[in-house]
């Protein structure tokens, strides 16, 4: 990479270590990091302070009913499939207190909610999952009734695409329009060669 500026459209080849200072740059702008690691025998999505954090020399095996971790001959980053998490988890959360109410001596007195200032950058997703962003972008944001902490959340997310190198037992992007390349929904994308 030399120190050119980037545009939007431009492509240029980064070498491992410089996903640091992406890492780096997306923290120093308030973002949260989250990414792929391996955790309890699988690859999920967590929060990650470095890429060393990233599942580096990890692939998965999946089929039908069938998820093992096992280890590859590389180095890897992103070297593995779709796992057993989603991004919906940060997206929309399963869990969002709506109000907090205390009680006085009148009654209840509601407390203010505060707003919601979570920053995420989402690092190795997918062309399927972009697709599956896309879906819950329609439903909670694009009809008449808006979620407005899911609306809050994807304005403030960044999205740093993988495209696939390989496929599962279980993938279906082929077959149903959604990769393996990422095509739109990112806002940087990356593709991983192993040499």
């Amino acid at each position: 990479m030399t120190g050119k500026r980037l545009r939007p459209g431009d492509m240029a080849v980064l070498e491992p270590q410089h996903l640091q200072y992406i890492f780096d740059s997306l923290v120093k702008r308030g973002y949260q990091v989250i990414g792929p690691t391996v955790r309890e025998g699988a690859i999920v999505y967590e929060e990650l302070s470095s890429p060393t954090n990233l599942p580096v020399g990890w692939t998965d095996d999946q089929d039908g009913g069938t998820y093992r971790l096992k280890k590859r001959s590389d180095g890897a980053l992103f070297g593995y499939n779709v796992g057993p998490h989603s991004w919906k988890r940060f997206l929309h959360p399963p869990s969002v207190q709506l109000w907090r109410a205390s009680r006085n001596s009148k009654g209840f007195q509601v407390a203010a909610q505060k707003k919601e200032s979570a920053k995420y950058a989402f690092v190795g997703v997918r062309a399927c999952e972009l697709h599956a962003i896309a879906i819950q972008d329609r439903v909670f944001t694009g009809g008449p009734y808006i979620d407005p902490g899911y609306q809050a959340r994807r304005e403030n997310a960044f999205i740093v695409a993988v495209n696939c190198g390989q496929a599962g037992g279980a993938c279906f992007c082929a077959s149903m329009n959604t990769g393996p390349r990422a095509a739109s929904g990112y806002d940087l994308a990356l593709t991983e060669v192993l040499e």
